[in-house]
C-alpha cells in the first residue's frame, strides 16, 4: 500500500545522495547493517541531547506504542495500514494503551440517544432486535 510522505520528509530524502547497500550501514563495515546495540546507543544519545526522558518499556517499541495510542481516535484499518499491523488484536492489545485524555472523553462525552430508555428496552431495541411500532 502506498502512503504519501509528508512534504518536509520528502524534501529531506531528496537531499540525500543515492545510496547503495544498507540505509543504516555499520560504522565499521559498510557491507553490514547497524547492530541493534548501535541503534539503541544512538537513540539514547538523541534522547539525551533533546532533553527527553526515555519512555519506559524498551528502546524503540515505546515510541511505536505511543504512535498507535495517539491514533486511537482514527479508523483502525487506517492505523493498521500506516503502522504496518496485520491484525487489529495486536494493535489494540499490545500497542494502544489506555490514556487519561481518552478516558476523560469517554466519561464526559456521552452519545445522546434519541429516546429515553423505557423499562428494559433501549431505543426501540430489545435483546439486539429492533422492534417495530
Amino acid at each position: 500500500m502506498w502512503i504519501p510522505l509528508a512534504e518536509d520528509v520528502r524534501c529531506a530524502l531528496d537531499r540525500l545522495p543515492v545510496l547503495k547497500g544498507y540505509l543504516f550501514p555499520s560504522p565499521k563495515r559498510a557491507d553490514k547493517p547497524w547492530a541493534r546495540y548501535h541503534a539503541r546507543d544512538l537513540l539514547e544519545r538523541a534522547e539525551g541531547l533533546a532533553g527527553l526522558e526515555p519512555i519506559e518499556g524498551g528502546d524503540f517499541h515505546p515510541y511505536r506504542r505511543k504512535w498507535a495510542t495517539e491514533r486511537k481516535h482514527l479508523p483502525t484499518k487506517d492505523v493498521m495500514a500506516a503502522g504496518g499491523w496485520d491484525d487489529p488484536r495486536s494493535l489494540e492489545t499490545c500497542y494502544q494503551d489506555v490514556d487519561a485524555e481518552t478516558l476523560y472523553a469517554v466519561v464526559t462525552e456521552p452519545r445522546k440517544l434519541r429516546k429515553k430508555a423505557l423499562g428494559g428496552r433501549h431505543n426501540g431495541v430489545h435483546n439486539g432486535v429492533h422492534e417495530r411500532s
